[in-house]
């Protein structure tokens, strides 16, 4: 009886361990809810109103934070896991990319806003799937799954009928914790789809991972036309201080700068994020050929409040683009810009043809009378008398 009961507490050890090793999520093409948890803005406020893309609001309004905290654990214990019957019989429809936990449920609410993965098939007939094992685990084997043309993540769940397998394969060594498994795409795809990635444990519990990818594919057009969803504008963290210089550059897909456009952050600006939406409404006004920040509905893209439910676009797949807020140099006595380094009006920051300061451009800086401005555009107006200038601040005594 002592054997049997040593047995039994071996076993129930056993199992325990295997419920508790393996965690993981698809890092490429990532995963909604790594998308999710990575643009943050989900512990405030309550509502989920401080989350950028409103697809991840509406699953935070769906399922709360748990889903987001536990984003490494998309899983399902099936013991019968070679059986598909079982597979689905435990992630059911409505739960697939939930990993079939209804806690997660959110990740399967219908959104035309999930963030995509742009994949041109003709430069990648093959995708190179990214899978992060923070334990990995051996043996074990994968399964790939493509949505069918007809399903639209805007308006249904992902459902097992609208899947097709693509791609299975066995063990894979895992490398510094991430499992690479190259991936044959079909070639007569286009629009957008949803890559379901299931890496199943062989073990006794069956313990397997579910992820859904949302995915948009183009044909070697980069410039089509389209616009392509590039992540949220603002981070949770990115509040902008007075002093600060918000700085936003657009890069190609060779790493060379297409844009770089700045805007001080003041104490006149600083409230309310009202800085971002200057910086965006000057890049939507004269960049727009490049770069659009705000909300895509309908094909058109317009600024909405509030400012942190705003997303980048680019007009060019391959490209990208970031945002950084640059700290206040010491020293400094207005807004965070040093007045020594500021042009003084009539000194022009700008050279005309003729080698003569003639003029200023957007976000060059100018003072006049103790006071600072930044050039919303280019002009030859004196700062301050137009709407071609923002003031910044006045500089204080010590200046």
């Amino acid at each position: 009886m002592k054997k049997l009961l040593l047995s039994g507490s071996a076993l129930l050890l056993s199992l325990t361990a295997y419920t508790v090793q393996a965690h993981g999520y698809v890092d490429y093409p990532k995963a909604r809810q790594q998308i999710c948890k990575d643009d943050g803005g989900y512990w405030w406020p309550a509502d989920g109103s401080g989350i950028p893309n409103l697809a991840c609001r509406a699953a935070y309004q769906q399922s709360g934070g748990y889903m987001l905290t536990q984003h490494h654990e998309y899983s399902t214990n099936v013991p019968d896991y070679h059986n598909q019957t079982a597979v689905r019989a435990a992630v059911k429809n409505g739960l697939l990319c939930a990993g079939g936990d209804s806690r997660k449920a959110g990740m399967d609410v219908p959104s035309a806003h999930w963030q995509r993965t742009v994949i041109d098939l003709k430069t990648t007939p093959q995708l190179r799937v990214r899978f992060r094992a923070t334990t990995p685990h051996n043996p074990s084997f994968w399964q790939f799954y493509l949505s069918n043309p007809a399903f639209d993540a805007a308006s249904a769940p992902l459902s097992w009928e609208q899947l097709t397998l693509i791609h299975q394969q066995t063990d894979v060594p895992a490398v510094s914790g991430y499992y690479e498994i190259d991936v044959p795409l079909p070639k007569n795809r286009s629009g957008n789809a949803v890559l379901y990635t299931r890496w199943q444990r062989q073990d006794v519990v069956g313990e397997g991972f579910y992820n859904c990818s949302d995915l948009q594919f183009s044909n070697g057009d980069s410039n089509s036309g389209n616009w392509h969803d590039k992540g949220a504008y603002l981070t949770a963290t990115q509040l902008g201080k007075a002093g600060e210089t918000a700085l936003l550059r657009v890069f190609d897909v060779n790493g060379q700068e297409q844009l770089q456009k700045s805007l001080l952050i003041s104490a006149s600006n600083q409230t309310g994020q009202q800085w971002a939406l200057e910086l965006a409404q000057q890049v939507n006004t004269l960049h727009s050929d490049l770069v659009q920040i705000g909300v895509l509905s309908n094909g058109q893209i317009s600024l909405q409040q509030p400012i942190s439910s705003n997303r980048f676009y680019l007009r060019n797949a391959a490209g990208y683009v970031n945002l950084d807020l640059k700290p206040a140099q010491t020293g400094q006595t207005c807004g965070g810009v040093d007045p020594a380094k500021i042009f003084a009006y009539p000194n022009w920051p700008r050279k005309d043809e003729a080698n003569r300061p003639s003029f200023a451009a957007s976000g060059d800086y100018m003072s006049d009378a103790g006071k600072l401005y930044q050039a919303k555009w280019w002009t030859q107006s004196k700062p301050g008398s137009d709407s071609s200038w923002q003031f910044v601040c006045s500089f204080s005594s010590g200046a």
